[in-house]
């Protein structure tokens, strides 16, 4: 592999991004036409379509073979949107609720900069996700939705 060029996994991941990304735009689109009244029947067509694509994209990123950090990022993100539903239980019940999986992410994304987990990032707000990384701020709400503040740990 050439220096810049990516596998082949990750240009697979890139696509189902970009597909995961204009899947999620258009539902927000039909909840707010449902509202309005307006007719459906294209979008949900369209929408249809783009699930097709999303369901094969998803078969052809789990065979394809992973070599780098990256395609095994790329892999886990796809998981953790179509495999299970962390995302949106991160999202619901909050990162403190999954300490070894929140280590686990930050851990990743530190090693590789610029990667950005685009399941957890449609389901968590920005600050949410910048939280769950680890970069930026360091107040949680505890169960009661009590801001608190936590210490950060000293470095030895």
């Amino acid at each position: 592999m050439t220096e810049g060029a990516h596998s082949p996994i990750f240009e697979l991941y890139q696509r189902w991004t970009k597909l995961e990304d204009e899947h999620h735009q258009m539902a927000a689109a039909m909840t707010q036409a449902e509202a309005c009244g307006a007719e459906l029947a294209l979008l949900r067509d369209r929408q249809a379509k783009l699930l097709l694509d999303i369901n094969a994209l998803v078969l052809e990123i789990s065979a394809a073979p992973a070599n780098t950090l990256e395609d095994y990022l790329a892999l886990l993100d796809v998981a953790l949107e179509h495999e299970t539903d962390l995302a949106a239980d991160i999202a619901f019940y909050g990162a403190d609720d999954y300490p070894m999986l929140t280590r686990l992410l930050r851990t990743l994304g530190e090693r590789k900069p610029g990667f950005e987990f685009n399941s957890l990032r449609r389901w968590l707000s920005p600050a949410k996700y910048e939280q769950l990384m680890g970069r930026r701020g360091t107040e949680t709400c505890d169960r009661a939705g009590v801001r608190a503040r936590r210490k950060r740990p000293k470095a030895r």
